[in-house]
């Protein structure tokens, strides 16, 4: 088990103890993922998110909301959000289980926890030599692309009805990193680690080879930026549209897992996630500049 020291790590104390109070005997192991465990970033990174596995014998008396079989908790504490998601081996080894008991990717979240530098046993036993090997592991490509669209249309949401910039911002980075780990896993197979340190200069490497323009290395390292000190050093509208244009660049042409037109894009975004309606509509804004400015110059 880890040991606690500084405050932040009483909290986490805290929440533990939490957990093992009220489903003593139930909890199997408890593990540490995502950006507040993760010792390869700078001093100054801003950890707001604390992610937490909870490997439990049996999901039964773990309680959950009327709408989903997914157990999971989200609270706030002190200045952190907390995210609990309850879970068992067996779904661990069964990606159909998985996804009927879990919102998470099963492929990115395999790599969590059987790769010991992505992440950190907290308490109970260690169950990773009991999950799938990875060496044949298949990335479902769509669904990693979708996530990332999901947080790039949140960062839309944030901005337009909440008019919480920051907050937007956010949501535009978590869009960011998940799309650098889509580009890393696709253009690299032996790639296998959740780390922002590792996704960041893999993406340089691949900027230097030429296999990636230098638009997502900018925006990898303004978010990166953000996340040290909740600025960037450009206008962020003009970074997120320029970011989205590149990746759209590189549907259109087919240089990811799948060449999608402008109609073909909008459609996924209408059956991702129940439709990404701020990203559905500036994919059509786009489409409808696209065919307007080569109308002009035909």
């Amino acid at each position: 088990m880890a040991n606690f020291k500084d405050k932040e790590d009483l909290i986490l104390e805290k929440i533990i103890d939490n957990l093992k109070e009220r489903f003593t005997g139930n909890i199997i192991s408890i593990y540490g993922i995502g950006s507040y465990f993760d010792d390869s970033l700078p001093s100054d990174w801003i950890k707001k998110d604390l992610d937490l596995i909870v490997i439990v014998r049996s999901l039964k008396s773990i309680p959950k909301p009327d709408w989903t079989e997914v157990r999971y908790e989200k609270k706030k504490f002190d200045d952190y959000e907390v995210w609990l998601a309850f879970n068992t081996i067996d779904a661990y080894q069964d990606k159909e289980k998985f996804e009927k008991q879990s919102f998470s990717n099963y492929e990115w979240s395999l790599l969590d926890l059987k790769i010991p530098d992505n992440s950190i046993l907290l308490y109970g036993e260690d169950i990773r030599v009991q999950l799938p090997d990875i060496s044949k592991i298949k990335f479902d490509f769509d669904d990693i692309l979708a996530r990332s669209f999901y947080h790039f249309d949140n960062s839309f949401k944030e901005a337009i009805e909440s008019k919480n910039i920051k907050e937007s911002m956010r949501e535009f980075t978590k869009g960011t990193f998940k799309f650098g780990f889509y580009l890393c896993i696709y253009f690299d197979k032996s790639f296998s680690t959740t780390s922002i340190r590792a996704i960041a200069n893999k993406i340089e490497e691949l900027t230097e080879k030429n296999i990636l323009d230098k638009i997502v290395l900018n925006s990898i390292k303004e978010s990166i930026l953000f996340r040290r000190t909740n600025k960037v050093s450009e206008s962020y509208i003009k970074l997120r549209n320029n970011f989205l244009l590149s990746i759209f660049s590189l549907i259109g042409k087919g240089k990811l897992h799948r060449k999608m037109n402008f109609n073909e894009l909008i459609s996924f975004l209408e059956n991702t996630f129940r439709g990404l309606k701020y990203m559905i509509k500036f994919t059509k804004n786009l489409k409808k500049k696209y065919f307007s400015l080569r109308t002009e110059t035909e």
